[in-house]
């Protein structure tokens, strides 16, 4: 059985709107199902719409009591598996999931959105706003989508393979950008423990983002030596911004704010922009990539070169 998470009393009703509003929800849902919504048997004589109390419980793989308890406003504190195994059974969709956590004041687990095949103009038009600072589009793999020209003469993305194209990957392969990167390894490191992240975000192995996370990792780890000692640190860390410094070939030292931007209304995709610190920054970038003016957003296959495997 499920466990359900601690009771912090269990004599008396909460009484706050929260637990009321809380106990409303699950009754009028738990109504709305009929045995056969979920394969049982109709039964006889059934007094009022919908399950049972006890039949949900059993559904939901937890207690009926405890179940009783929360519907009645109890102070009840249950765990965010509960939630989610109450709001598959109940059959909420993803606006009542995110209520239902809120109501009995918890987080949602994480769920996984679908990443567009292709890369909504108005997102491409922001890419485009950004020059001559570098930018680039990246999708919750950390494939690449889309590039300004700047961040083309930086990383050089339109010489990769488009199926090959993944920042995680291009942060170690590209060895003329990791020469230009000041202290590569902490920003190396940093990467990793944020692709870490990303990919407990995702539930592990339970699904289609995450397996294709742990084939990226399982791949850094066949081909560099240092990415596969510095992953068996197991450090996690939250994807942000930072500072960084590049010093380049021909430009001389460039010092960048790596700015993350993430859109509502897509948030599969992350705008990645390379800002300059410093008025010599601004002017150096100017002159990254002068003689080219449109942006590019690559061709596109879902499943990567590299097959799945463990992280």
């Amino acid at each position: 059985m499920t466990t359900t998470g601690t009771a912090a009393s269990t004599a008396g009703a909460g009484g706050t709107p929260r637990r009321t509003a809380l106990s409303n929800f699950l009754r009028s849902r738990r109504a709305r199902l009929t045995p056969e919504d979920v394969g049982m048997a109709p039964g006889l004589r059934r007094r009022t719409p919908g399950l049972r109390r006890e039949e949900l419980a059993v559904l939901a793989g937890v207690g009926v009591t405890w179940y009783t308890w929360l519907e009645q406003g109890r102070a009840i504190n249950p765990s965010p598996e509960v939630l989610a195994s109450l709001a598959r059974t109940l059959r909420l969709d993803q606006a009542e999931t995110e209520y239902l956590f809120r109501l009995a004041g918890s987080h949602p687990l994480p769920t996984e959105g679908s990443v567009p095949e292709r890369v909504p103009a108005a997102l491409l038009r922001l890419l485009h706003a950004q020059s001559p600072s570098p930018a680039f589009l990246i999708d919750a793999d950390w494939d690449v989508r889309g590039w300004n020209p700047q961040a083309d003469a930086l990383f050089e993305f339109s010489r990769w393979p488009a199926r090959e194209r993944n920042l995680g990957w291009v942060i170690f392969a590209n060895h003329a950008h990791r020469a230009r990167t000041v202290d590569w390894e902490r920003h190396a490191r940093r990467a990793l423990a944020q692709l870490r992240a990303a990919y407990g975000e995702r539930g592990g192995d339970g699904s289609p983002g995450a397996r294709r996370m742990a084939a990226l990792i399982a791949r850094l780890r066949a081909n560099f030596p240092e990415a596969d000692r510095w992953l068996d640190e197991h450090q996690v860390q939250e994807r942000s911004g930072t500072e960084k410094e590049l010093r380049h070939e021909a430009l001389g030292l460039l010092r960048i704010d790596q700015l993350i931007l993430r859109a509502q209304a897509e948030p599969q995709l992350e705008l990645v922009v390379l800002a300059p610190r410093d008025d010599e920054t601004a002017e150096r970038l100017r002159r990254l990539a002068p003689e080219r003016a449109s942006d590019q957003e690559p061709e596109w296959g879902r499943e990567p070169a590299y097959g799945h495997a463990e992280g």
